[in-house]
């Protein structure tokens, strides 16, 4: 479904403004009904902002409330992913510090700056969707609106539907991705784990605030930071389907791990997961540009569908 926003819609908006011991359970599989007809009113584009972040970068939270504000301008179609690459800017504090001890980076947040080169050029920046690689990609926060614009006018190639059973730190992860379009390229899916409302230190400014809420924090990924192939080929109606099994203590451990054994200064300090905060997002990228072109998210504690009408 096309997107249609006038002059004044866009000169408002403009004022306003990854996992080795996850197992699958299911072998993905491709199912084709040739009488499907491609209705993409049932689905609605939406975009993914993956914001490039750390709690010692002082104009960091300027960005986070860029983000608020194009969610709520464009309700329901911005999707947010908050990594704290391996920077000065992200760096914790030994254990025993006053201020600033968490350790809110990731191996697959590394993975990610590495490929992007995103905090090259310092932050913070981000990337729409990763719209415009490999030269234009590289976004401040004050481009995200525009190419938010750009992107939520095009028509939807996939619908995705997620389905999240949680009991006892395990979660059984559902994700059906449906091809909205005839396509030949090919895409993979990426799954990932997010979590809201952490209240922990941050940079504002020339102020060290103590109760700073971070949201949409990167922690971790399910099926590597390159994700998996759904296929090449694609016809209308075709739908890929794949269940994932994951337990959420053991994510948390590998992060702990990972932090003493492969960061600078990593203190081991990343735990502290509330599920209740969770969130799954799983996006869908062309590999020939990484363009990402449909991503939804679920709460990781639901049992409902998630209605993508």
């Amino acid at each position: 479904m096309k997107n249609t926003f006038s002059l004044i819609a866009v000169f408002s908006i403009t004022i306003l403004i990854i996992f080795p011991k996850c197992d699958i359970v299911e072998s993905p599989y491709m199912t084709s009904n040739n009488n499907t007809i491609n209705d993409t009113n049932s689905f609605i584009k939406k975009v993914l902002i993956e914001d490039f972040t750390g709690h010692r970068c002082q104009n960091c939270p300027e960005a986070a409330e860029e983000i608020k504000s194009l969610q709520s301008f464009y309700e329901g179609q911005i999707i947010a992913l908050a990594i704290h690459p391996n920077t000065t800017f992200s760096i914790p504090s030994p254990i025993g510090s006053s201020s600033y001890t968490y350790d809110f980076r990731t191996e697959w947040g590394n993975e990610i700056d590495n490929i992007f080169n995103i905090s090259m050029d310092g932050l913070p920046a981000g990337m729409v969707s990763r719209s415009g690689f490999n030269t234009e990609h590289r976004l401040g926060k004050d481009e995200w609106s525009n190419i938010v614009l750009q992107e939520l006018s095009k028509d939807p190639y996939f619908g995705i539907t997620l389905n999240s059973n949680y009991s006892n730190n395990i979660a059984n992860i559902s994700i059906e991705i449906e091809s909205l379009s005839n396509l030949s390229d090919e895409y993979n899916v990426v799954v990932c784990l997010a979590e809201n409302n952490i209240v922990n230190w941050q940079k504002n400014t020339n102020t060290d605030l103590e109760d700073y809420q971070h949201n949409h924090v990167l922690r971790s990924i399910i099926n590597s930071t390159l994700g998996e192939s759904i296929g090449s080929s694609f016809q209308i109606g075709q739908k890929w389907n794949k269940d994932y099994i994951i337990n959420i203590n053991d994510l948390e451990l590998y992060n702990n791990n990972y932090s003493i054994n492969n960061l600078l200064a990593g203190n081991g300090n990343c735990g502290g997961w509330i599920a209740e905060n969770m969130e799954i997002i799983v996006y869908v990228y062309n590999t020939s540009n990484y363009a990402i072109e449909q991503v939804e998210s679920i709460p990781l504690i639901t049992e409902t569908i998630l209605p993508n009408k």
